[in-house]
């Protein structure tokens, strides 16, 4: 079995405790295990003896928490896989870049929230990450041009800051941007009530971000949270790339845990399986598994742009109604 594109989840912990981390198990009501590179390398070991995946982007938690990421990088790059690295910045260092080049990896992604650092500071609940981030974004376009990559996460808080949020990118040098919108989950959840963006907040930050695109078209914009079409029409935002999760596992990124756990996405807080007691295969091809996400919500069953955008991220709604049989939570922001 082929996968085209795979999250794996080096590790629950990590040294930030953003409050707008999606990660289910972040939601402060139990002490996170440490990073486990012995159990981590067997579970990649056994995934891809498995089936061979196109991408695999290391996550966590903090990936660079393990003290052996350049060795499980290197051997997926033996086993043919593109690889990604998803990292907060604040732990990268010259050496792990310089390792990570001649490793060949793909992309490595680095939030920056905000141009003004206590903003970002406050979004990520540690003092110094933006300088640690700033910093680590230099280091890799310095190395890595073509393989750095920004996440701007929109938030009610950063929001008004777009537009120079992005010219302190551009001054970076990274032609890569995911602008991603504030999606609820961990420990979102807690603190939804100043993070989320009511829809007129929402489309203005992709309008800023457009205005930003069009005028620089040497820098690449995608949104990577899929966002229901009835909440936003991205026909007006052409020059950013939007895309729409599928449930067709084999046309989405699957979530394996460094314990072999694996969930729909790397949203998602339900387990269908385990590498370790089931082939991959078994698990994204049994019948039960398929079905659970083959429904159509209710609210959505009469709408002729379901099929494009399939209710936006329905993992959210796992997280906050239990239950993928509903549209995604922000279709409810504003009504």
């Amino acid at each position: 079995m082929k996968i085209d594109n795979l999250v794996f989840e080096l590790t629950q912990a990590c040294n930030q405790s953003c409050r707008f981390c999606y990660n289910y198990w972040r939601d402060g009501s139990t002490p996170l295990p440490g990073p486990d590179p012995v159990l981590a390398r067997k579970t990649l070991k056994k995934l891809l003896s498995q089936t061979s995946v196109g991408t695999l982007a290391f996550s966590g938690g903090e990936p660079l928490l393990l003290p052996n990421i350049h060795d499980l990088a290197l051997y997926a790059r033996f086993k043919g896989c593109r690889v990604n690295v998803l990292t907060n910045g604040t732990l990268l260092t010259q050496d792990a870049v310089d390792n990570f080049k001649h490793i060949g990896l793909s992309a490595i992604q680095i939030p920056i929230l905000s141009a003004d650092p206590a903003v970002h500071d406050t979004l990520t609940n540690l003092p110094g990450s933006w300088r640690k981030a700033t910093a680590a974004a230099s280091m890799v376009v310095g190395v890595m041009p073509r393989e750095a990559c920004s996440v701007l996460v929109i938030t009610r808080e950063n929001a008004p800051g777009i537009t120079e949020t992005l010219e302190l990118i551009k001054k970076l040098g990274i032609s890569q941007v995911m602008v991603n919108r504030f999606n609820l989950g961990g420990m979102g959840l807690k603190n939804k009530s100043s993070l989320t963006l009511d829809r007129d907040t929402l489309k203005k930050a992709f309008a800023d971000t457009e205005s930003f695109a069009a005028a620089n078209p040497g820098i690449r914009f995608v949104s990577g949270v899929c966002t229901p079409l009835c909440v936003m029409d991205p026909a007006p935002y052409p020059h950013i790339r939007f895309t729409w999760c599928s449930t067709d596992f084999s046309r989405r990124p699957v979530a394996v845990s460094y314990t072999g756990d694996v969930r729909f996405c790397n949203h998602s807080p339900h387990v269908i399986g385990n590498i370790h007691q089931r082939s991959i295969s078994d698990i994204l091809t049994d019948p039960v598994n398929i079905g659970r996400y083959a429904t159509v919500p209710d609210h959505c069953r009469d709408c002729s742009l379901f099929p494009r955008c399939n209710g936006g991220c329905r993992a959210a709604s796992e997280q906050v109604y239990g239950s993928f049989n509903l549209p995604d939570p922000v279709v409810e922001v504003g009504h």
